[in-house]
């Protein structure tokens, strides 16, 4: 049965390619002293500060301000949450245990400012984060294809590389469509993206969360298989290559030969992996289309491996 390659959607939900920003201690603890200053103050020395007592606390907005930045509405909405819980309970204790009746106005004023204030920071944080994801999806993603670019695959593979140094298994699988140039002579330039696109198609069905698949350059893609084994990444292979082969593309069918390789101790950088991974690539092109080799590692290096 052959399946027809999904319609792209005009409408994208935005994502955080380099993860949502986290907010530092610092944060946190000006944003802890922001909500107690104006507690303390009101207990401790409220004759003092009666006159100010509106500026004091609209400290609350700190926390709307650092939480904002930081995660969005969501934060703004917390941060409302926090402040208004804050204020009103302080309020409630004073005139409670007799300290003082609370002044109505001045409350329903801060709440009201508060309140204003806070959901224009959210408005403001929520185009400043809209923004930013834009900025990353461009700087990224391939435009044709909607797969991590070179960049993006690169950034996850040093990552990667570094969690194998310290002992996490890591696979590199090289993807090149075959004849790919004399297909596109032939079929022309709108059957050659459409394949693009196919390959793309295959290669996001059936890749992990945890992993990566990308545009690497022209008809080549490259899959980082974290926490993976050769034989996890045959199989891999089997299924986008099957997936593939049920993509309905309007020019005919096309394959792929792969090139693998593993991460081996004596890998000192990426392009040493992505250089095995390649070396394998091209024993496979050689051997014809539609062919997969695996990067076999020095005698030195599997002796070594293979000692006590």
């Amino acid at each position: 049965m052959r399946l027809a390659l999904p319609q792209e959607s005009s409408v994208r939900k935005p994502v955080w390619y380099l993860g949502r920003p986290t907010m530092p201690r610092r944060a946190i603890v000006l944003s802890a002293i922001a909500v107690l200053a104006p507690v303390l103050a009101s207990v401790v020395v409220p004759q003092t500060i009666e006159d100010y007592e509106l500026l004091v606390w609209l400290l609350l907005l700190v926390p709307a301000f650092m939480l904002a930045y930081f995660r969005g509405w969501r934060g703004v909405a917390t941060a409302l949450a926090i402040g208004m819980l804050v204020l009103v309970s302080v309020q409630i204790g004073l005139a409670l245990i007799g300290f003082r009746v609370p002044d109505l106005s001045l409350l329903i004023a801060v709440i009201v400012a508060y309140v204003l204030i806070a959901m224009g920071i959210g408005m403001l944080s929520d185009r400043l984060h809209t923004e930013r994801m834009h900025a990353e999806e461009l700087a990224l993603t391939d435009e044709l294809t909607g797969l991590p670019n070179r960049r993006y695959v690169r950034l996850t593979l040093e990552r990667e590389f570094a969690a194998a140094r310290r002992g996490r298994p890591l696979v590199l699988v090289y993807f090149d469509i075959d004849r790919f140039k004399q297909y596109n002579d032939r079929c022309g330039h709108a059957a050659g993206d459409e394949a693009l696109r196919g390959v793309a198609h295959a290669l996001s069905m059936h890749t992990r969360a945890m992993n990566i698949s990308g545009r690497w350059g022209g008809e080549e893609f490259l899959s980082v298989l974290a926490s993976a084994e050769i034989a996890g990444a045959l199989v891999f292979i089997e299924r986008v290559k099957a997936r593939l082969r049920e993509v309905g593309l309007s020019a005919g069918p096309i394959t792929m030969s792969c090139g693998l390789a593993a991460f081996q101790p004596g890998m000192r950088s990426p392009e040493d992996l992505i250089a095995a991974a390649d070396a394998a690539l091209y024993e496979a092109k050689a051997a014809g289309i539609d062919s997969l080799r695996v990067h076999q590692p020095p005698v030195a290096t599997a002796t070594r491996q293979a000692g006590p």
